[in-house]
């Protein structure tokens, strides 16, 4: 499923929500369990009905360290204090690493390494390519620079800004974005992909020098590439022009909480704002990184909030942020402590997806000769500030057949809202009843040992789980439904009938 197809459905039933492909589930034959005795004798089904919920405890503090949401930083600036839990990580790469040579791509001793050690810690990768960083050496390859000029300056440690305008550079970096498209479209290392390249720090400005910058007609290229090059990894840019925001590409303020909200023009919300774009968040991600300046001072008491310098969770609400690079937050030396490192905890929590469930239940029905009629239902609800945005499913296990799907479109589940989902199953093993029920989120995205945990006292798997008390207690006997008590059978709602379906006396 691409970011262009998906499809909101809003109640899920088993009929509507199943693959046309996926087995029925149980998997195996609806009948009673042979080392249970029955109520072989039982001439008509009994009409009691019983359902257990489970009990709802909703803690957001379980869900820290879940996929694709949260601060995070970039090995290559630090080691992470692990106090910070995380699953993204950032990685800033010259061009000239990987285009070695017109058409030339080294992305196997370049790129795949960095992703692949992301994917062991368990983080997904931020990716963003820069021709042109402040401070460092160029990042235009040797062969390119030999062809391109470039404009020295001094400002931000200094650099040399190439001449954007050239068409063997501009058809050097379109035919790169293809290149890195067909290789890493849908690679399930990478989270997201920011589109770089142009500018300073590869951030789309040149300032103070704009005239440097690309043309107008060259960014819409460049924007048209890297949409055409990725159709399942999202893409971010740093600004909402030219025709950016009538695409499915997210956005990045690279100075969050530092002129983001107000109403200034060229503040980001105001910009997204200006360009119809403010509700983008709905279908693409909204990243970027806190700025530099404001990471020592965030969530201290004696932190002030100015025109400039904002409040964070403010910031969030209002731009449903999903991830922010905070470097300072996981410094092991001169990093948080105490009541700033709480609150940052606490921050990254509070951005992109959550999910939690109100009610999970179980209800039971006509017995009948050992076999009884089965309902799960429930409502799963997003009580982030984002969608998930890769393709989400919710399913049911009971630990022993093939897992049951009861969603199949949860990145499409906004904040505020949520959805009903259930499964009926007729004339199965009461067996089934004394089994434990789990539900869990998959999406391909996951890697390896990655889970999604509800914001709920769940398991160390992120799972939720539900074992029904189904059962009668009878002179010092404890029996399952269905099992016989002399010439009584217990029924699903506790009770003890009779061959009529009829209370034991």
């Amino acid at each position: 499923m691409t970011k262009r197809s998906w499809i909101s459905c809003l109640i899920f039933t088993l009929s509507a929500c199943l693959h046309e492909d996926a087995p029925p589930w149980p998997s195996a034959p609806p009948t009673p369990d042979a080392s249970i005795p029955v109520d072989a004798g039982i001439a008509i089904p009994s009409s009691a009905t019983a359902t257990h919920e489970r009990t709802v405890n909703y803690d957001r503090a379980v869900t820290a360290g879940n996929p694709l949401k949260g601060f995070l930083t970039s090995y290559q600036w630090t080691t992470p204090d692990e106090r910070m839990p995380h699953a993204l990580e950032f990685l800033y790469l010259p061009l000239s690493s990987v285009l070695t040579g017109p058409q030339q791509y080294a992305f196997d001793t370049a790129l795949k390494p960095y992703l692949n050690q992301s994917a062991e810690r368990g983080n997904h990768m931020i990716i963003r390519f820069y021709l042109d960083y402040p401070g460092r050496a160029p990042g235009l390859p040797g062969w390119l620079a030999e062809q391109v000029s470039c404009s020295e300056y001094t400002e931000w440690g200094g650099g040399c800004s190439p001449d954007y305008a050239s068409p063997v550079l501009q058809s050097a970096l379109l035919e790169f974005i293809a290149a890195l498209g067909a290789r890493y479209d849908g690679d399930n290392r990478i989270g997201f992909v920011q589109m770089g390249l142009l500018g300073f720090w590869g951030e789309w400005h040149t300032y103070p020098h704009g005239d440097w910058f690309a043309s107008g007609d060259f960014q819409r290229q460049v924007i048209a590439a890297f949409d055409d090059a990725f159709e399942e990894t999202h893409i971010l840019l740093r600004y909402p022009i030219h025709d950016a925001p009538q695409r499915t590409i997210g956005f990045h303020d690279d100075s969050f909480a530092y002129a983001t909200l107000g109403d200034v023009d060229w503040f980001f919300y105001p910009k997204l704002l200006a360009a119809q774009a403010q509700d983008r968040w709905r279908v693409a991600p909204i990243g970027g990184e806190v700025y530099p300046q404001l990471q020592a001072q965030l969530f201290l008491p004696d932190y002030v909030v100015d025109t400039h310098s904002q409040d964070f969770a403010q910031c969030v609400a209002q731009t449903h942020t999903s991830w922010m690079i905070n470097n300072g937050a996981f410094r092991p030396d001169n990093g948080y402590e105490g009541e700033q490192l709480a609150g940052a905890q606490a921050a990254s929590l509070s951005m992109g997806y959550e999910f939690s469930v109100p009610r999970f239940a179980l209800t039971a029905s006509n017995l009948h000769q050992g076999l009884v009629d089965v309902r799960v239902d429930g409502e799963i609800s997003n009580t982030g500030v984002a969608p998930f945005y890769y393709p989400l499913t919710l399913s049911l296990s009971d630990g022993v057949d093939a897992p049951q799907l009861l969603a199949s479109d949860l990145e499409t589940l906004q904040p505020g809202e949520a959805r009903s989902f259930s499964a009926e199953f007729t004339g199965v093993s009461a067996e089934l009843l004394s089994r434990t029920y789990t539900l869990s989120l998959t999406s391909p995205i996951l890697l390896g040992d990655q889970v999604i945990r509800f914001a709920d006292q769940g398991d160390e798997q992120g799972a939720l789980r539900l074992t029904p008390e189904f059962g009668c207690s009878m002179e010092g006997n404890e029996l399952r439904v269905g099992e016989r008590l002399g010439d009584c059978v217990c029924d699903v709602d506790g009770r003890l009938i009779d061959a009529r379906a009829q209370a034991c006396d």
